[in-house]
Order: structure tokens, then sequence, then C-alpha cells
């Protein structure tokens, strides 16, 4: 039940973490798609200011020009310098800045008075009558020191078109000599050059007739413009940025730049093949997780089983083991039984007392069985309470529950195995049997000590006797016919162990190492 939760949980996060993967991953692509949009828009906008910006500084810049040839002409007037001289400095001023390609002076009536050329012959004698042009007209009613300003326009000369074509702005300003018009000054801008300066640049020029002066999206130079600036694509991303410019109110003109909405497309389709390509790898990755939580469940589940499997069988063994220890204790109770039943029909009281210390010999061994049976753990008992229930009863077989003869135990947290317990409780037995026999015998009180150390591994210590009557000075201790001491030396023995008599305290006092037997199964 355990598992199909944990695989349901699994799968339920391995949906919630899938959704938020992707989800994010669109997010960052939505983020990263304005961010470089912006950018683009940034950068558009920043070309086309500059390009007003340098759209200004060559207006200011040629006003500044026309004002000081106004001052130059003004000054030779007032001066009466020949004209030819005053022909003479234009020509040098043209020949300086080629983005003039023309200077002319016209009186008041419309005639040309100089004509200037930025070419290999400079002064011009066949003049003109201007008298009709726009540009005359306004300039000629302009304030003193005022500049009048034409729209970008094809120059014309003869009443034609000039071929090839020459982008013109004119520059002019009227002329006064003591107050009194004389006429107008004007520089005729070459744009061609200035436009050429922006080949490369993304950027494109528009009159206020809306035709082109300059275009870098192919659009015929000279016609009307036919794209649709204000058009947009499926993203709803504009394809062209526009700014209108009227210089002093007068001088519209209209400036565009084309989006490069292919690197936009070129950066986000990268971005979104890496980003995805991301969230697929972390997709699979949770994929394969997810796998393995399944095999490990699938694993888990055959171990439960086999687990369910063995713990029944240890069940089942440790029923059958508490079984036979239960058997054998019942076995081991008939048995003293029927040497208790034999005694009865036996006169000999020496017999008799061989076969009632048989019969504590078996006893000792039929606790231990008992206790095992009874435990939860098969494998060792606690002997401390195995040794208080064997004395206490030997105790009470041999001298009654009215004789004062007391036990001091000391063997605490001591568990021992079946292979220990049972030479060990016959020793014990032993002992204490000869003390209650012999330290007692003529005694009605009493103390018996039992005391259980652990020494060095894999040694342990028990200090065993009694307060009374001690040996007697007749019987040899490592030397006797006794069965008790005897079995006492070969209990020990079997306990890779020693014993050795304690003569300093007072009574009969053992001191026994012994070591725990290891357990073949």
């Amino acid at each position: 039940m355990l598992g199909k939760k944990l695989i349901i949980a699994s799968t339920l996060l391995f949906l919630i973490t899938c959704s938020i993967i992707w989800y994010l991953s669109v997010q960052r692509i939505n983020l990263y798609e304005k961010n470089i949009t912006l950018v683009e828009e940034i950068t558009t906008e920043n070309r086309l200011k500059d390009t007003e910006s340098r759209l200004y500084e060559l207006y200011n810049i040629s006003k500044k020009n026309v004002i000081f040839l106004r001052d130059l002409i003004e000054l030779d007037l007032k001066t009466n310098t020949p004209i030819e001289i005053t022909q003479q400095k234009l020509s040098r001023f043209l020949n300086i800045d080629n983005n003039y390609f023309q200077v002319r002076l016209i009186d008041r009536r419309g005639m040309e008075m100089i004509r200037i050329e930025n070419k290999s012959n400079p002064v011009t004698t066949n003049t003109q009558y201007k008298g009709d042009r726009d540009y005359f007209k306004k300039a000629l009613a302009l304030p003193k020191g005022k500049v009048y300003i034409s729209e970008i326009e094809l120059n014309v000369e003869n009443q034609e078109v000039e071929v090839p074509h020459r982008p013109t702005i004119r520059f002019f300003t009227p002329i006064y000599l003591q107050n009194e018009l004389k006429g107008i000054v004007g520089l005729n801008l070459n744009a061609t050059h200035w436009l050429d300066n922006f080949k490369g640049q993304n950027i494109s020029f528009l009159n206020s007739k809306n035709e082109v002066f300059h275009s870098s999206d192919n659009e015929k130079p000279y016609e009307t413009l036919k794209t649709d600036l204000s058009k947009k694509n499926s993203f709803g991303h504009p394809y062209y940025h526009v700014r209108k410019i009227n210089h002093e109110g007068k001088h519209l003109w209209t400036l565009y730049t084309k989006v490069n909405l292919a690197s936009i497309q070129n950066q986000l389709s990268a971005y979104k093949k890496s980003t995805y390509i991301t969230s697929a790898i972390l997709t699979l990755g949770l994929m394969i997780l997810l796998g393995i939580v399944y095999i490990l469940y699938k694993k888990n589940k055959q171990v439960n089983a086999l687990n369910k499997i063995v713990t029944q069988q240890l069940n089942e063994r440790d029923t059958l083991l508490k079984e036979i220890h239960h058997r054998v204790k019942n076995n081991l109770q008939v048995i003293t039984s029927l040497l208790s039943l034999q005694s009865s029909f036996i006169n000999d009281e020496k017999i008799k007392a061989l076969f009632r210390y048989s019969q504590y010999r078996i006893n000792s061994m039929a606790i231990i069985h008992e206790m095992l049976y009874k435990s939860n753990d098969l494998s060792r008992i606690d002997y401390g309470r195995y040794v208080n229930q064997l004395a206490t009863t030997l105790i009470a077989s041999m001298k009654g529950r009215n004789k004062e003869i007391d036990l001091k135990l000391e063997a605490e947290e001591l568990h021992l195995n079946l292979d220990t317990s049972v030479p060990l409780g016959l020793m014990i037995n032993e002992i204490i049997t000869n003390s209650l026999k012999y330290g007692f015998k003529n005694k009605n009180k009493g103390l018996i000590t039992i005391k259980f150390e652990k020494a060095q591994y894999p040694n342990y210590l028990l200090h065993i006797g009694d307060n009374g009557s001690g040996f007697s000075e007749t019987v040899n201790f490592r030397n006797t016919k006794s069965l008790g001491l005897k079995l006492i030396h070969m209990l020990s023995l079997q306990l890779k162990g020693n014993i050795e008599k304690d003569n300093t305290e007072e009574g009969t006092h053992y001191i026994i190492t012994f070591q725990e037997i290891e357990q073949i199964s």
C-alpha cells in the first residue's frame, strides 16, 4: 500500500515538475523575445536620433555658411569692391567644401548678378532670370538676418531636372546695404554627398512629398514611397521605425529604418532551441528518475514479499524452537519425577542423596529451557535472573523455607547463549549444592554470594562462595574423589576457563574465569 502511494506521489510530482519546467521555459522564451526586441528598438531609435542630429548639424552649418557669405558680400558692397574680387572669394569658398555646388547673388529684380559653380570653370557668365522661382520670392520677403531653407528636391537647370540627379537644398538670405534691400545670396547644397554617408547604415530619407531621396530598402530613388511603414509582422512587431522631423517648423523630413527582424528571429530560434533542449533533457531525467523509482518499487515489493516469507519462516522456526525447549523442559521434569519416584523405593540415604543431587543437576538445565521458551530471544537468556531462580530453588529444596540462608547476587546486563549457560549453570549448581550440603551443615543462617564481572574480552569472572564452615583440611581441592568437585573442574575446562579457591575470604569462595562458547548453529 505504501509502495503504491509512493508511485502515485512520484507520478504527480513528475507531472507537476514537468509542467513547471515547460511553463518556465515558455516564460523565459517570451521574456527573451521581449528583451531582444527592446534592444533592437533601442538600437533603431538611437540610429534615428543620430541621423536627426546629423541632419540638424547640416542645416546649422549651412545657415552659418550662407550668413558668412552674406556678410562678405555686404562688406564688399560697402567698400565698392569690384565684383570680380567678390566672385573669386566665393569661388574659393566653394572649393573648400564640395558639399556645396553653387553660390548665387540675385538682385531684387530676380536677375543673377553672380553665379559660381563648383566645377573646373567656377565662374559662370551665363546668368539667368530667377524672379519667378519660389525660393527667390520667399527669400526676398524675409526680414533682415533671416535665412530661407528650401525642401530637398532635385536640382533644375533651364526648366529641366538636372541629369545626373542632384538632390538639392537651397539656403538663401536677403542682402541689405544701409537698410536698403539689394537682393539675396544663396548656397545650393548637394545632398548627394551627405546622403552617401548613410550607405550601409539601414536608414532612409523622405521629403515632405513622401519622395524617396535615400533608401536602404531597395526603393526607387526620387519616386513616391510605396511601402507601408506602419506594417507589422505576425507577432505585432513593426517592420519599420519612423521619425518625423520638422526643422524650424518648415522643412518636413521623414526618417525611417527597418527593424532587423531576421536577427531577432535567428536569436529567438537559437534561444528556443537551447531552452527546449534543456527542458527536454530535464524531462527525460525526471522520466528516468521516475523509472528508477518504479523499478525500486518493484524490487522493494519483491524484497517485502521475501521478507514476509522469511519472517514467517523465522516465526515458524521460533515457534518450533520454543516448542522444542518446552518439550525438553517437560522431559527433564519427567526425568526428575522418575528419579524421585525411583528414590522412594530406596532406603539407603546416601543413595537417595545421589538421586536427589542428580535431580538438582537436571533441574538446573530445565530452568534454562523454561526461560528460553518463555523469552522473545531464543539465542540468549538473562543470566542474572536464571542464577537467582536456580539458587533460590536449591536453597528452598535443601534447607527449607524457614532457614535464613540469604543470597547476594550481582549480575546486571549479563546475557549468555545456551551452549554457555548449561555448563555454567551445572557448575553453579554444584558449588551452591556443596555450600548448602557442607558449608551450612549445622547452621540455619548464612550468606551465599555470587558476582559476575566482565574481564578483558572475551573473558568473564565469576566470584561465588559462602560464609559457611569452609573446606576440611583433609580435603584436597585440586585432587579429590568428590563427584561435585570433579564436575566443577571439568566444566571450567569446557568453558575455556580456570577455577581458583579464594582463601582470603571466610568460608568457601571460588574465582572462576570462563569464556562464552561460540554457538555453531
